[in-house]
C-alpha cells in the first residue's frame, strides 16, 4: 500500500504486538500499513476535530484492531496503550499534550515522534520524562526533511549531553545527515543575517552565532 515515507517510517519502528495510541490520526494512514503489516497491534487512533475524525471513521472504522476515538490529547489513553505515537504535529503541540496529563505516560514504554518544529524542545522534554532515544532517522519527502525520533523507557539511567538533546544522538550517522545539517545551517544563518540589521547586537544574535557554531562542529570525525 502507498503511504508517505515518514509514515511508514514511524510504523517500522512499532513492534508487532503493541498496543498503540496515535494521537492526531487524520487521515488513519498508520491505522492501516499497520493493520496490513503488523496484524497483531492494537490502535487506538485519536482525533479532536470533526473534520478528521469523519475521515478517520471513513478509513479505519471498520477494522478490527482500530479504536477510534474522539477526544483531545492524551485524554482517552488507559493502562492498556504502550507505545505512543505523535506525528505531524510541531514540537511545541507535542511538549503542550505530554505536558497536559503526565500520569498518562505510566504505561508508555515507547514513544514515537515526527515533530515539524521545536525537535530539540521535543526531544528534551521526552528524556526528562524518563525515556531514552533509541534510534533517529531522517526522511526527505517533498523537499522536507523529516526527524522520526523512538523513544523507550530509560531503565539505564542513560544521560545526553547539550548538543546531543539539540542535535541529536544518532543522526550523524544518517546517510541525509549532512544535507539535513546544511539545510539546518541556512536557515540559522537567515535568522542572524535579519538580527544582524537590527542596530544593536542582542542576546538572541548570541545565542544562534553559538548555536551556529556547536552545530557546524557537531558530528565531525
Amino acid at each position: 500500500m502507498q503511504i508517505p515515507n515518514r509514515l511508514k517510517a514511524i510504523g517500522d519502528l512499532i513492534p508487532d504486538g503493541a498496543n498503540v495510541a496515535d494521537i492526531g490520526a487524520d487521515h488513519g494512514l498508520l491505522e492501516l500499513y499497520l493493520f496490513h503489516k503488523k496484524p497483531n497491534c492494537k490502535v487506538l487512533a485519536i482525533e479532536n476535530k470533526k473534520g478528521p475524525l469523519d475521515r478517520l471513521l471513513k478509513s479505519v472504522g471498520c477494522l478490527d484492531n482500530v479504536t477510534v476515538s474522539y477526544s483531545d490529547g492524551t485524554n482517552a489513553i488507559s493502562k492498556e496503550q504502550n507505545t505512543l505515537v505523535l506525528a505531524g504535529m510541531g514540537g511545541e503541540n507535542i511538549v503542550s499534550i505530554l505536558n497536559k496529563n503526565p500520569n498518562k505516560l505510566i504505561s508508555i514504554t515507547r514513544i514515537v515522534i515526527d515533530a515539524h518544529s521545536f525537535i530539540d524542545e521535543a526531544r528534551e522534554v521526552i528524556v526528562n520524562f524518563g525515556f531514552e532515544i533509541e534510534s533517529e532517522q531522517i526522511v526527505y519527502e517533498k523537499k522536507i526533511y523529516y526527524v522520526i525520533i523512538s523513544f523507550i523507557r530509560n531503565i539505564s539511567h542513560k544521560t545526553y549531553s547539550k548538543d546531543e538533546l539539540e542535535f541529536g544522538v544518532f543522526l550523524p550517522k544518517d546517510p541525509l545527515y549532512n544535507e539535513f545539517k546544511n539545510t539546518k545551517l541556512k536557515e540559522l544563518n537567515k535568522v542572524k543575517t535579519a538580527l544582524e540589521k537590527l542596530e544593536k547586537s542582542s542576546e538572541k544574535l548570541v545565542e544562534v552565532n553559538d548555536k551556529i557554531r556547536r552545530l557546524t562542529n557537531y558530528g565531525q570525525n
